[in-house]
């Protein structure tokens, strides 16, 4: 697993003496400790033998204001009993990196950072990453490792058992966890082994051990992490394409994991957005190439951002009354009964949000929708003819058909019915993550970006008018869980709402009108 959630560059095969580059795929996962303590002995590992504990030491570099982190690669020396290794791991360009990264590797003669020791091509990453500030210590760790291999699917699997600790100064935070890394064969195989470990309780681990002690070290929150798509040449395959939009939207989901708390409120709103769009892409390429497993994940990502709303919509209410009505009216009793109210139920939410995300079963659907792309599951469904479909005519087609029904949908936009325009966001919502997934197909970038934009403002205005209604529905919700104190503040955020309503749709025939006219960056 990544160190971070930024793309970084993949250096060229490095011919350096003892130096060996590789690309990893390795999964991490957690649970309770004493599922850990016995976990070879699980049904998964029948007839399989861990052998004895070995110890590692491990130190990780960086700048000090974390430059490498920041570029999605993590460097560090390690100690094995007499050996000394230096590695470097980065993010490869073109994948999402959650479960897979480059690793350039080589063996030390001392526990000194030496970074010739990896190569020139590593080096030249370092620099640009670093821009040549000074590399010092910035955590390490301290474990014990029991290993056992296993043969599953075709494919041969390294499972490590860590326990130990990660320590910066005198801080110091724990180290249980099991890796699983993938030696040879099919990666789908190695996802298929790690839902069988989930299926007995464990979980997928978010944050590897680098960025943990980061975190420790500098004493940061995780943030949100945003959804980035590789950039595609003009004449990428259509299965490279799929299988890479599943997996960057997967992957920003998991991302936010760590910082999925009240503090970070962006963070719930980002692994909605994921889930969204991967709904959005997984009904596109399932109208193209049927196959239930695309309707088989786009059905478990909609129970999971269901699942999820509740949390988003106390913070979209926090935020709507601080920063409207009791900005510009004051806080009184009644605004202070409603949000005691808000918060209450927002505290559940959360909790609620926490316990769906350690729950096996959303380790199950990232781990499925891995399995899936890795396998590109859905060619059964496609042409059977052995040529590969181009992903830019196939984009072509998808995005016309979107946009026609975006302007069915929204035709006489500004007078249509609440359900009606309900309609008409979906569909321009639908277009526009299918523009921002196709859009470097197609050369014109800034013409993209113009459309994506001028859509994104229709939205925005559309989207006024949806929170106006969710809000009065919650607060209605509110008024009659905390009684009639909260009655004067429930009236003013009605007329709040309403007013935004109103103010929104004074701009929406305009920004219909844009729309309508924007070039069609794909045509």
């Amino acid at each position: 697993m990544p160190d971070d959630t930024s793309a970084g560059a993949s250096p060229k095969p490095d011919q350096s003496a003892g130096s060996q580059q590789m690309r990893e795929v390795e999964i991490k996962l957690s649970g309770p400790a004493g599922l850990l303590r016995k976990v070879f002995t699980l049904a998964p590992f029948a007839g399989v033998r861990a052998g004895r504990g070995r110890a590692f030491e491990t130190t990780y570099f960086d700048t000090p204001d974390g430059a490498l982190g920041r570029a999605g690669m993590a460097l560090r020396t390690r100690r094995i009993g007499a050996r000394r290794l230096i590695t470097l791991k980065w993010t490869v360009a073109g994948e999402s990196g959650l479960f897979s990264r480059g690793e350039q590797e080589a063996p030390l003669e001392s526990d000194d950072l030496r970074l010739a020791a990896l190569g020139v091509a590593a080096q030249e990453m370092i620099e640009a990453a670093t821009r040549g500030a000074a590399l010092a210590p910035c955590s390490a760790t301290r474990f014990t490792r029991r290993v056992a291999m296993v043969e599953s699917e075709g494919a041969r699997i390294e499972v490590a058992l860590d326990r130990g600790e990660i320590i910066v100064g005198d801080r110091t935070a724990p180290i249980s966890e099991l890796e699983l890394e993938l030696k040879s064969g099919p990666p789908a195989a190695l996802y298929g082994f790690a839902a069988s470990l989930v299926d007995e309780g464990l979980r997928i681990a978010p944050a590897p051990k680098g960025l943990r002690g980061r975190w420790l070290a500098t004493g940061e929150q995780p943030r949100e992490v945003r959804v980035t798509l590789p950039d595609f040449s003009p004449d990428e395959p259509l299965d490279d394409v799929i299988g890479a939009v599943i997996e960057a939207n997967v992957a920003a989901f998991v991302a936010n994991w760590p910082a999925l708390s009240p503090d970070c409120p962006e963070a719930v709103h980002q692994m909605r957005v994921a889930l969204r769009r991967l709904r959005a892409a997984l009904a596109l390429f399932h109208r193209a190439m049927p196959h239930d497993g695309f309707q088989r994940l786009r059905a478990e990502a909609k129970r999971i951002a269901s699942a999820l709303g509740p949390a988003r919509d106390q913070d979209v209410l926090q935020t709507l009354v601080e920063e409207g009505p009791v900005a510009a009216l004051g806080r009184d009793a009644s605004f202070d009964a409603l949000l005691a109210a808000s918060a209450a139920r927002r505290e559940k939410a959360y909790a609620d949000a926490r316990a769906l995300i350690e729950a096996p079963a959303t380790s199950r659907f990232v781990l499925d929708a891995y399995a899936f792309s890795a396998a590109r599951g859905w060619r059964p469904a496609a042409p059977d003819d052995g040529e590969r479909i181009a992903a830019s005519a196939f984009a072509e087609r998808a995005l016309d058909r979107l946009d026609k029904r975006a302007r069915k949908r929204g035709k006489g936009l500004v007078d249509l019915a609440p359900e009606e325009r309900h309609e008409a966001r979906i569909a321009l919502k639908n277009l526009r993550y299918g523009a921002d997934f196709f859009a470097p197909l197609f050369e014109g970038g800034r013409a993209a970006k113009k459309f994506l934009r001028t859509i994104a403002a229709l939205q925005d205005a559309l989207g006024a008018y949806n929170d106006s209604i969710v809000a009065r529905q919650i607060v209605a919700d509110l008024e009659a869980q905390a009684g009639p104190g909260v009655a004067r503040a429930g009236g003013a955020v009605a007329g709040w709402t309403a007013r935004g309503a109103v103010d929104a749709d004074e701009r929406l025939a305009d920004a219909w009108k844009a729309f309508r006219k924007a070039p069609r960056f794909w045509r």
